[in-house]
């Protein structure tokens, strides 16, 4: 997919717009299109699954690689994370991990955290970034 320049003048960024596309879709189509995709350009295949990694998206990991990356994270970075995610995900992450490291991240997720909700997000990122690494590594996969 290039760049290209349409005759009425308006830019179309064609990578862009099917990370966008990519992102909206539920995991399953998401799965299929990649692998369709890789298996005529896996280079191309590999950008896009990168390009649509996020911190949601690693609720889509199988149990197996969600477990592999948390417990590379550390229990404050996971609690301040997991404290902007929906209950069914926090209990799924807390209960993948040792006991120890779930109470501590637990005990980060029960303060009041309104006034460091930047911080939450850079915990994510930082997941995020992690995941991907692993990713990179084929520790684990998405989609």
């Amino acid at each position: 997919m290039s760049d290209k320049n349409l005759e009425n003048g308006i830019f179309i960024n064609g990578k862009k717009q099917v990370v966008e596309l990519l992102q909206k879709m539920d995991s399953k189509d998401k799965s299929i299109l990649l692998r369709n995709i890789r298996a005529r350009n896996p280079i191309l295949a590999k950008e896009l699954t990168e390009s649509c990694i996020s911190f949601q998206s690693i609720w889509d990991l199988r149990d197996d690689h969600l477990k592999l990356l948390l417990n590379q994270t550390q229990p404050t970075i996971l609690g301040l994370a997991l404290s902007l995610v929906i209950q069914k995900n926090q209990r799924r992450a807390l209960a993948l991990i040792n006991r120890e490291n779930a109470m501590r991240a637990f005990d980060i997720m029960q303060k009041d955290l309104t006034q460091n909700r930047s911080e939450c997000i850079k915990a994510q990122n930082k997941i995020t970034q992690l995941a991907l690494n692993l990713q990179r590594d084929k520790l684990i996969s998405f989609y």
